[in-house]
C-alpha cells in the first residue's frame, strides 16, 4: 500500500509540473510557483531572485501595475541587488518584457505537452520521459524527502509543504473567496505557508525551542533556508538511528503546526506554542522508536536521548 501511495503523490507531481496557466486576469496564478511564462516556474528560472524576494506567495495580478498594456511590472525585493542579482533581475524583466495582465478574461489551466488536445495518460508519461532530468534540487529535495525515516502520509504533506500547496487560507481564498484569511494561531496576518511555517510568532517560539534542543539553526527567514538548515544536521554517509532521526525534526514540526491549526480552525481549540512543541515532540520519539530503529529513544531533560 505504502508504494501505491507513493506512486499516486509522485504521479501528482509529475502532473503539476506538467500544467501551465494562460493569464487573464492573474488573480489565480502564483507568479513564482506556477508556469504561466515560458517553460518553468519563475522560482526555478530564478532561484536568487526568489530567495530574496518580499513576496514568495504572491499570485501574477498583484506583480503588475497598471491597467492593461500601460502597466508594468513590479518586483519587490528585500535588500540591494548585489553582484550576479543584477543581471538576473535584469533577464527576469526581459523575460516579463511584452507581457501583460488583463483587465477581463479569466486565468485558464492547460495541459503543456498538447494544449489543443488536452491531457491524457500517454501524453503525460511521454512529457515525463522527456523532462525527467528536470531541476536537479527539486529532484534532491523530494528524493531526500521519501527517505525520511517517517510515516508516509507526513513525507505527503512535507513535500507538499515546500511546495507550497498545502490548503492554507490564503490559498483556499483564490477559489472559495472568503474573506477570512488571518493565521488561525497568531490572528494578525494572512495564512500563507511561509507565514504558517515559518513567520508566524507562535510557531518562531517552538522552532527555537527545537533549536534548542537539537544543532537545528533557527536563524531561517524562508523555507528555503529551513530546508538548507536541516540539511546541514546531516553528516554524508550517515546511516545511524541518530542521523534518521534528525531527518524527522522538520517534518515533524510541519505536522503538529498543521495539526494544531486545524484543531483551532475547525474545532475551536485554543492554540499554544506548548501544544505544537508536545505533538512534535511525540512525533519525533514516536517515529524514532518504530520508523528509525530507535526503540529506547526518550526526550528527557530538554534532550532526545537515543540508547542502543
Amino acid at each position: 500500500m505504502s508504494k501505491i501511495w507513493k506512486d499516486i503523490s509522485a504521479l501528482q507531481v509529475i502532473f503539476e509540473k506538467g500544467i501551465r496557466w494562460e493569464v487573464g486576469t492573474g488573480d489565480l496564478v502564483r507568479f513564482w510557483q506556477d508556469v504561466w511564462v515560458g517553460d518553468a516556474a519563475l522560482l526555478l528560472r530564478f532561484p536568487s531572485i526568489f530567495d530574496i524576494a518580499r513576496d514568495k506567495e504572491g499570485f501574477v495580478n498583484q506583480f503588475w501595475v497598471g491597467r492593461g498594456e500601460g502597466g508594468y511590472w513590479d518586483i519587490k525585493v528585500g535588500r540591494r541587488l548585489q553582484g550576479d542579482e543584477v543581471e538576473g533581475y535584469l533577464s527576469l524583466l526581459e523575460l516579463l518584457h511584452g507581457v501583460s495582465v488583463a483587465n477581463g478574461g479569466r486565468d485558464t489551466v492547460v495541459w503543456h505537452d498538447k494544449p489543443r488536445d488536452g491531457f491524457s495518460v500517454h501524453s503525460c508519461y511521454s512529457w515525463h520521459r522527456r523532462n525527467r532530468a528536470g531541476s536537479s534540487v527539486t529532484a534532491n529535495k523530494y528524493k531526500e524527502i521519501w527517505g525520511c525515516k517517517i510515516p508516509l502520509k507526513v513525507k505527503a504533506f512535507t513535500w507538499t509543504v515546500y511546495l507550497r500547496r498545502i490548503l492554507t487560507k490564503s490559498y483556499r481564498a483564490r477559489w472559495a473567496h472568503d474573506g477570512d484569511i488571518l493565521c488561525p494561531l497568531c490572528q494578525a496576518e494572512e495564512e500563507t505557508v511561509e507565514h504558517l511555517m515559518v513567520s508566524c510568532p507562535m510557531v518562531r517560539t517552538v522552532w527555537g525551542w527545537l533549536g534548542s534542543a537539537t544543532r537545528l539553526d533557527c536563524s531561517f527567514s524562508s523555507l528555503e533556508e529551513l530546508w538548507e538548515a536541516g540539511r546541514r544536521l546531516r553528516r554524508p554517509g550517515d546511516r545511524s538511528p541518530g542521523a534518521k532521526i534528525s531527518q524527522s525534526y522538520i517534518p515533524a514540526l510541519f505536522w503538529a503546526i498543521w495539526s494544531t491549526r486545524n484543531l483551532s480552525l475547525f474545532k475551536g481549540n485554543v492554540p499554544y506554542a506548548e501544544n505544537i512543541w508536545e505533538t512534535a515532540v511525540h512525533c519525533i520519539v514516536d517515529w524514532g522508536r518504530f520508523c528509525a530503529g530507535a526503540k529506547n529513544m526518550c526526550f528527557r531533560e530538554g534532550m532526545f536521548i537515543v540508547q542502543l
